[in-house]
């Protein structure tokens, strides 16, 4: 009762697309910030579980508490120009419906 495996190569394609300005932005802020702490060594006790974590998880957490896509055009207007430039023409939205 040998049955013999059939095979069925599937192919997958994917439409690379660029991200959306919200994308852009919130990428780009948590990049530089965790630029800034890189290097951060030891572990602490977190304040909420009372449990060891690492120095750099807990400096990662406090420097991207409250950070949305709004607030960081708000510091660096600049940006979206340098996304435009980058990625050509006005910001859009690629998901309609979503914000």
């Amino acid at each position: 009762m040998a049955e013999e495996l059939e095979i069925e190569e599937i192919r997958y394609y994917r439409v690379k697309r660029p991200p959306t300005l919200k994308q852009y932005v919130f990428r780009r802020a948590v990049k530089e910030r965790m630029a800034e702490i890189k290097g951060q060594l030891g572990v602490t006790i977190n304040p909420d579980t009372s449990r060891p974590i690492p120095v750099s998880a807990l400096a990662a957490r406090e420097a991207l508490k409250g950070l949305t896509a709004e607030r960081i055009l708000v510091e660096h207007p600049e940006w979206k120009e340098e996304y435009e430039r980058e990625f050509g023409g006005e910001a859009r939205n690629i998901h309609p419906g979503r914000g």
